[in-house]
């Protein structure tokens, strides 16, 4: 009886997350605290993004290389190491094996330092022969453990009775082996169409997978349009493997392949055939940026304009973007860099000079956003938005209106206080609370700083740098620190929501369109510039996006409510108190240390 409950709990433990997602994928409500009802919404939504659904053909694409070429190579190797002696067999099957044990960031790199070196452009290619390096080690394991049982002296009574090797191998080998092909290829899609880090590493233009889409998406906020696609993406691989099981076990072809049928069906359904087509022979311009930066409509409106597609790929960190450049072979025409990022790739040597007389529209951009320090004259970078940092509480619950840092660390909120999960922001705002640069590189104030993070982790509810909008709009946590934007859409669905910046000061970042250096359609690329300069599109992205527009002409054409909103314009005298996030050097690792500490409670 205590075995069984032991038993249930792990896996409750195991699977709860699991449960609770699938639930609210069906939830009507966009909070995760509060059920609205079902509804199947979320999934017509999510068939209908074309972001979505770009994003799951080119999984499938992937996975379907991969499933091929890692099958046939790990089925010719197992025969091959199966029938065959030769010196060091040992250590050669050793080496086929150890990408099953060996960590997954570790491959990634590799990989990727691979391809840099061999001068080889990222794209499809590059993630197909990553996914073959790893999973053809699973599909080895598998068939090789079938082929130790096979009975040879039928392949023999075959060849006594004339066949030769082809025939023997079509005719004996194979169908008796097909089983644990079928369960190795099934194997194979699965760990292709879900990963993650290494797809990250070594995906470029157009070769953005729905693993990668979710993350990037996540990183703007948790919506139930995720949770539906993750929960398409989690049945379809659950019915895979359970068909792998079937096939490794012996089981019929019939019954085996009824789950693997409808898993692909899953995948292949409404979210592939209702997805956009394919550029032809239109030129293409390869976008890199953030998620939910830039409105559909407006991408549309530039692809309409210059007869020209855009191929949007999305980034969750400036250090994916900076790691990827870096690389070298990246193809992308334009990328979104934040201020500190622009000083790293200028200094090595990543971006390419703007030509100023294509970009007319400059002239609309204030002032007070131009020349600073991270790119001087703007020779490489023109702002496209800005933001700060802040905190915004629920004034229903908190006792006195917020004007400090130091609300954070009030013990009267004891386990209702979230802060970023974000190193250079959480010891920022320490930094600030006692009054010092959040830029400072000296060891003995970023120790003091990790000290009063190590205090105040007492009261804290949650380090999250993805829907800390979310989680204060369910009631979870009644302050929480964030940046401006996402707080914005939050306080439009809840009034009792306060954004500040906090007397002490806190950050101002700029988010930037500049060009890296290996960019092919140059021209387009400052056309495309241009164009999010005009004041309409300039308003219409402020607006869709609700992060704060450094284009002035625009503003007149901002709905009062945005022009007034606290959160995406605050107060001129507000941004006196706010510091740019500088490039620290070799300091940073230190920062990372410090975190680590932090985060482990040491």
């Amino acid at each position: 009886m205590l075995l069984t409950a032991l038993s249930l709990v792990t896996y409750l433990f195991l699977y709860a997350p699991i449960i609770v997602l699938v639930a609210l994928s069906f939830n009507r409500s966009r909070l995760s605290a509060s059920w609205g009802g079902f509804t199947l919404d979320w999934y017509a939504k999510a068939a209908s993004n074309p972001a979505i659904l770009s994003s799951l053909r080119n999984s499938l694409i992937v996975a379907f290389a991969t499933t091929v070429i890692a099958s046939v190579a790990a089925t010719a190797g197992a025969l091959a190491f199966h029938r065959h002696r030769f010196r060091q067999r040992g250590l050669l099957e050793g080496l086929i094996t150890i990408p099953t044990v060996a960590p997954e960031i570790v491959l990634a790199t590799s990989m990727l330092l691979l391809f840099a070196s061999a001068g080889l452009r990222l794209g499809f290619l590059t993630i197909i022969l990553s996914h073959v390096a790893f999973t053809l080690s699973y599909a080895f394991v598998v068939v090789k453990a079938r082929i130790a049982g096979f009975d040879h002296s039928l392949e023999e009574a075959a060849m006594d009775l004339g066949a030769g090797p082809v025939t023997t191998f079509f005719k004996v080998t194979l169908p008796a082996i097909l089983p644990a092909v079928m369960a190795a290829a099934l194997l194979v899609f699965a760990l292709s169409i879900d990963d993650y880090v290494v797809t990250s590493f070594v995906a470029g233009v157009g070769a953005t997978t729905l693993p990668l889409q979710i993350y990037s998406m996540v990183k703007s906020g948790i919506s139930p349009e995720i949770n539906a696609v993750s929960t398409v993406l989690l049945a379809a691989t659950a019915l895979l493997l359970f068909a792998a099981f079937l096939f490794e076990q012996g089981r019929s072809a019939r019954t085996a392949a009824l789950p693997a049928l409808f898993g692909l069906a899953l995948l292949g359904s409404p979210f592939v055939l209702a997805g956009p087509g394919t550029a032809g022979s239109q030129k293409v311009l390869n976008l890199y940026i953030w998620s939910n930066y830039i409105a559909p409509e407006t991408i549309a409106k530039f692809e309409a304009r210059h007869g020209v597609k855009v191929q949007v790929d999305l980034y969750d960190s400036n250090e994916a973007l900076l790691a990827k450049l870096q690389a070298g072979n990246a193809g992308y025409d334009i990328i979104v860099p934040s201020d500190y990022s622009v000083q790293v790739l200028i200094a090595q040597h990543l971006l390419q000079p703007l030509d100023h007389s294509a970009l007319p529209n400059m002239r609309n951009l204030d002032p007070g956003f131009l020349d600073r320090s991270y790119d001087h004259g703007n020779r490489y970078s023109v702002p496209y938005f800005w933001g700060t940092t802040g905190i915004a509480y629920d004034r229903t619950k908190v006792a006195a209106p917020v004007d400090s840092w130091s609300a954070l660390w009030d013990p009267r909120y004891a386990g209702r206080v979230l802060m970023l999960d974000d190193a250079r922001e959480a010891f920022g705002a320490a930094l600030k609370l006692r009054g010092r640069s959040h830029n400072s590189t000296d060891p003995r104030l970023l120790e003091a700083a990790r000290d009063d993070l190590l205090r105040q982790k007492a009261l804290v509810r949650a380090y999250n740098s993805t829907n800390f909008e979310d989680v204060l709009l369910s009631g979870d946590v009644w302050l929480a620190q964030g940046w401006n934007g996402q707080f914005a859409k939050a306080m439009d669905e809840n009034p009792n929501l306060v954004y500040v910046i906090p007397k002490e000061g806190s950050t101002l970042f700029i988010d930037n369109l500049a060009i890296p250096s290996d960019a092919r359609n140059r021209e387009l690329a400052h056309a495309f510039i241009d164009f999010t300069m005009e004041p309409e599109i300039a308003a219409e992205i402020c607006r869709t996006m609700k992060y704060s527009s450094p284009n002035q002409a625009a503003w007149p054409l901002l709905p009062e409510a945005v022009r007034k909103h606290t959160a995406v314009f605050p107060p001129k005298e507000v941004l006196q108190r706010l510091e740019l996030l500088e490039d620290l050097g070799d300091t940073t690792v230190l920062y990372d240390r410090l975190w680590t500490e932090v985060k482990s409670g040491r």
